[in-house]
């Protein structure tokens, strides 16, 4: 088969589909509708009940534009529940059925745990507007709930147990392939594919399994199915693979990879080696980032807020070093639910990773990609058009009035995209501030705006911790003649003080935040007088010194690193597979 002839791939990250009319042990004699509770999911990173929707929406999306091959980075399932897996299982067999669609899948941090699974609980709305605790631990107790309810649909299994719902979704074979083997060779039985996990230490050796794949499903196309959950022994005396004998593989990805599963990288550069010989396009893919997703702002993050849950998951430069060890060149990853596009480029070639974003978060969208001779040219599908089920809404007003809640401002949203540029806003109140800034900053950006930002930026330097006694003067130094002078000289003739002072400070790092997980495509969301205000905030800390503690270094930082937010074409782009060159193609 010719490249012009190569079928459309859709790619599908963190789907974390959550099955309404599961069985989790909360009804009575029949299946019912499982809503899990608003006050959970507005502090949560992503939100639970609209996943099937989304994926089911997607999938229709995919099957209007025939296309039959879907790749299924991780994160498919909730958490791993035994239901969800059954419920998804379903799912995509209506899809292969009815269009005749191949799934490929890799798992997640979410989907499995282990050789021997963990327990998950989870909080579901009862009709009074409380809830009832599902669980399959025995042992769970929770005071605040209607009741608990124990039940082994619960449960998150581990390797042979887990990957039995989606064994047809490439992790076996399935007969149809016209190649497929594993680092292990070409047998799929999982007694022939296990390695043995070290402790840091290397004291306690579990035996585990390791579910990565190559598959032909047309000719001349390969694709690298990697598992890059790596599970580490912390404790001895325990059950081999038992949930607490093992660190969790959230924060591990491809760092970890190196150290433990380095036979993993040794394949990959077997297959690429043959990949070549044989003129195999070769595409890779992983639930974990290979290369740093923040565009290249990690450092200052970490300056500004202290090490956060993403900044900790970034890959270090040696997993790009190894990568391109092994002559793979483009990889697609997941886990952050972030979008982005990065590249690295060493003295012996380059290696490109394209992190695709969660259907459960902002920007929520798929990407579709399409070969070329000497390219790949890759398109962002947003999935904003979604709609919002009425039955989730009437559970989510019922809840607030019962409970006080505070988020109206979900409740305004009149699409599933919206929904979901409010539930991001609403964290950055709800989780972020609280959880990842200087409480001293933090409490700064509740009650500053753009003016007085302005303001700080052209007053003499403020030393120490920013508390309010450091900004106490600033009407007046708004208000001053000199200020003023200041500012018109530095601000864009179209924006003055005073409109800078209709944007909140918290306004900007709602967008911020937003900026960061959807990069280029965040714009189009962000009014454009805001993007102008932004930028002209932004000049007049040129020249200040964005190290240190000094409330102008701080703000300087927070403008400096939503200016590289952008980073490099994520939409619609074509990455060359001679250079690792990416460039924008336009709509249309």
């Amino acid at each position: 088969m010719s490249v012009s002839e190569m079928p459309l791939i859709a790619v599908v990250a963190d789907a974390h589909f959550h099955d309404l009319e599961g069985d989790f042990g909360i009804g009575t004699d029949e299946p019912g509708l499982a809503f899990r509770r608003l006050a959970d999911t507005v502090k949560s990173t992503r939100v639970f009940n609209e996943s099937s929707a989304a994926l089911t929406y997607t999938l229709d999306d995919i099957a209007a534009r025939g296309i039959r091959h879907v790749i299924l980075l991780g994160d498919y399932s909730d958490d791993g529940q035994v239901a969800n897996l059954d419920g998804l299982s379903r799912l995509l067999l209506r899809y292969e059925q009815g269009f005749g669609m191949r799934f490929f899948a890799v798992a997640g941090n979410h989907d499995i745990f282990g050789m021997q699974g963990r327990h998950r609980s989870k909080r579901f709305v009862d009709e009074t507007g409380g809830y009832v605790l599902a669980t399959s631990d025995p042992g769970q107790s929770d005071p605040d709930a209607r009741r608990v309810t124990v039940s082994p649909a619960m449960y998150c299994h581990g390797y042979l147990k887990g990957l039995e719902p989606l064994r047809r979704m490439g992790f076996f074979r399935r007969g149809d392939e016209i190649h497929w083997e594993t680092p292990f060779g070409d047998c799929d039985h999982p007694g022939s594919r296990c390695y043995a996990a070290k402790s840091a230490d290397g004291a306690i050796t579990y035996e585990m399994m390791d579910a990565s794949y190559l598959v032909e499903p047309v000719p001349g196309l390969w694709m690298l199915m990697i598992d890059a959950n790596v599970f580490v022994p912390v404790a001895s005396g325990l059950e081999a693979g038992a949930a607490e004998a093992l660190a969790d593989s959230t924060d591990a990805g491809w760092n970890a990879m190196l150290v433990q599963k380095s036979f993993v990288l040794d394949w990959m550069k077997d297959v690429s080696r043959r990949a070549n010989q044989l003129g195999k396009r070769l595409l890779a893919f992983s639930h974990y980032p290979v290369l740093d997703p923040l565009r290249g702002t990690r450092n200052e993050e970490q300056a500004l807020l202290g090490e956060t849950s993403l900044t900790k998951r970034v890959p270090e430069q040696e997993v790009a070093e190894a990568f391109i060890e092994t002559g793979v060149q483009l990889h697609f990853s997941g886990h952050l639910h972030i979008n982005d596009t990065a590249c690295f480029q060493g003295e012996e070639g380059f290696v490109v990773n394209v992190s695709v974003p969660s259907l459960i978060a902002y920007p929520a969208a798929y990407k579709i990609i399409a070969m070329g001779g000497e390219s790949v040219e890759i398109e962002t599908i947003r999935i904003d058009d979604c709609g919002l089920d009425p039955m989730i809404q009437k559970s989510y007003r019922t809840e607030i009035e019962m409970t006080g809640l505070p988020a109206e401002r979900l409740m305004r949203a009149q699409t599933y995209g919206r929904f979901l540029h409010e539930h991001i806003g609403h964290l950055v109140s709800r989780r972020h501030l609280r959880r990842e800034w200087p409480a001293g900053l933090a409490e700064l950006v509740k009650s500053l705006t753009l003016a007085d930002v302005a303001a700080l930026a052209l007053m003499p330097s403020v030393d120490g911790a920013p508390d309010m006694e450091a900004v106490s003067a600033l009407g007046a130094l708004k208000s001053s003649p000199a200020t003023l002078r200041a500012a018109s000289d530095k601000l864009h003739p179209d924006l003055q003080l005073g409109d800078l002072d209709a944007v909140p400070l918290l306004t900007f790092v709602e967008d911020w935040y937003r900026m960061k997980m959807a990069g280029r495509l965040a714009m189009a969301d962000i009014p454009g007088h805001r993007l102008k205000a932004y930028d002209a905030v932004s000049s007049l800390f040129d020249g200040i010194e964005c190290e240190g503690n000094r409330l102008q270094a701080q703000l300087a930082a927070l403008f400096a690193i939503f200016s590289k937010y952008s980073g490099k074409p994520s939409g619609n782009f074509t990455v060359s597979l001679q250079s690792g060159s990416i460039d924008a193609v336009m709509p249309g």
